[in-house]
């Protein structure tokens, strides 16, 4: 019987942007030190680099916005 591991390939060539503060905030449901999402996190290892191109951009975003409230 031939037993093969299905593995995936951690995409690793965008380091994470993650800051170390690490806090959730809860009325806009991403971090408030990299102000990535519960999903963003948990995926960003697995995610291809245009995907993390995507959400890069997107953080940005939300940080600007964050900025000028």
């Amino acid at each position: 019987m031939d037993h093969r591991v299905i593995t995936k390939k951690l995409n690793n060539d965008i380091p994470s942007p993650c800051t170390g503060v690490c806090t959730m905030d809860l009325d806009n449901q991403y971090c408030l030190g990299c102000f990535r999402t519960r999903m963003e996190i948990g995926g960003w290892a697995l995610m291809q680099n245009d995907e993390k191109i995507t959400v890069i951009k997107e953080l940005r975003k939300r940080r600007r916005a964050a900025e000028e409230s």
